[in-house]
């Protein structure tokens, strides 16, 4: 073949490639055929007439196909309208140039890892207008070769706001907490202990009294000494005071002191002794999340003992606390996400840790049960 010949071939090539790039950006190819070397693998791009292709458009999230070096040959209108742009200008682009450039190293390690089979992980869309989104991204191989990658984003502003805000609320909870039981112990409290004055100086004189007169004021006595005292558990169990004061430790064996007290269930404490001080937000959490487990072993287990041990693991907190009862019934245990007997103090408990980095571990069986907490170490200083 003569050097004008291979020009002519190579002209036509070039201009088929131009005309099929085109027709792909452009939503003219319904789907391509890619050679493999276990046979022919079709592809499916824009054809409203297939199922799966309908089906895909219409995805609320966002969906797209790769080439081996990262380009973006395929979005679905969700994947256009999230990065802001044109369906035809994202296509042919890698889709690091759609990634903010912090996130863009994360993103690759993620389309290496995308080698192995799959992967998955946040990170922040770059957007063409300029803004940032959060979105998880869910990487997977289509073809053997490993040439091809799918991959499903999925915005997650609306999720972070309803952490944020769930965020928010706990806080002001805490806050409403906080205050109610400084308002028990220094307003009610203090007018207890004036009526409490004054019975004595009635007691005094209680010779001067018939006999239901005398009792009457002993009797009263014992009552204002019993209510002072449950105002000033109540007060304790809203927030206690040490909390603050000496931090989590010193709390946690005041709490456990009086909980084995009132429920007769005996209680071990496992802490290091040279346990520093955490962040106010995971003292308090954790501080909760042993006051609920301990709360549902006393309320439904039936064990006689329970064992609390915090301790860290590298730069985790890593608490548990366990007990040896007939832990949570199988028809039960799907409630602990939910919003059953179980459920509602285990979903707290889960949200509080979320929110602060961490997460909720609960193993439960016939021999008894465990619940664990996983955090990051946050230290009082910072």
């Amino acid at each position: 073949m003569d050097n004008s010949a291979r020009l002519e071939t190579a002209a036509r090539l070039m201009d088929e490639a131009e005309q099929t790039l085109h027709a792909i950006r452009h939503g003219a190819v319904d789907a391509f055929v890619v050679e493999e070397a276990d046979g022919h693998r079709v592809y499916a791009l824009d054809c409203a007439d297939l199922p799966y292709n309908a089906l895909v458009e219409r995805m609320q999230q966002g969906a797209a196909m790769l080439d081996a070096s990262g380009c973006i040959v395929y979005c679905n209108l969700s994947l256009a309208q999230l990065l802001g742009v044109p369906r035809d200008t994202a296509i042919g682009l890698p889709l690091r140039d759609f990634i903010a450039r912090p996130d863009q190293f994360t993103c690759q390690k993620l389309l290496l890892q995308t080698q192995q089979g799959s992967s998955e992980g946040e990170m922040r869309l770059h957007r063409g207008d300029g803004k940032h989104l959060p979105a998880n991204f869910s990487f997977k191989v289509l073809s053997q070769d490993k040439s091809t990658i799918a991959v499903l984003i999925t915005d997650l502003t609306a999720r972070k706001q309803q952490v944020e805000l769930a965020s928010r609320l706990q806080q002001m909870q805490d806050e409403e907490r906080r205050r109610i039981a400084r308002e028990l112990h220094d307003s009610v409290g203090q007018l207890l202990v004036a009526i409490g004055m004054n019975i004595a100086m009635v007691q005094a004189q209680a010779h001067k009294l018939d006999e239901v007169g005398a009792k009457a004021v002993a009797e009263n006595a014992e009552l204002i000494e019993q209510v002072s005292k449950e105002i000033r558990t109540v007060s304790y169990l809203l927030h206690p005071p040490l909390l603050d004061v000496a931090g989590l430790v010193s709390a946690l064996r005041l709490y456990v002191d009086g909980f084995s007290d009132r429920s007769k269930i005996k209680v071990e404490l496992d802490v290091p002794a040279d346990f520093p001080r955490l962040s106010d937000a995971v003292e308090i959490a954790i501080f909760r999340m042993v006051q609920e487990s301990l709360t549902n072993i006393h309320r439904h287990s039936g064990s006689a003992t329970a064992t609390i041990r915090m301790h860290r693991d590298r730069e985790l907190l890593v608490v548990q606390v366990q007990d040896s009862g007939r832990g949570i019934p199988k028809e039960k245990q799907f409630e602990l996400t939910g919003s059953g007997r179980y459920g509602v103090g285990f979903a707290g408990m889960r949200e509080r840790l979320t929110q602060l980095g961490g997460k909720l571990e609960i193993q439960s069986d016939e021999n008894g049960t465990l619940v664990r907490a996983l955090l990051p170490i946050e230290s009082k200083a910072s």
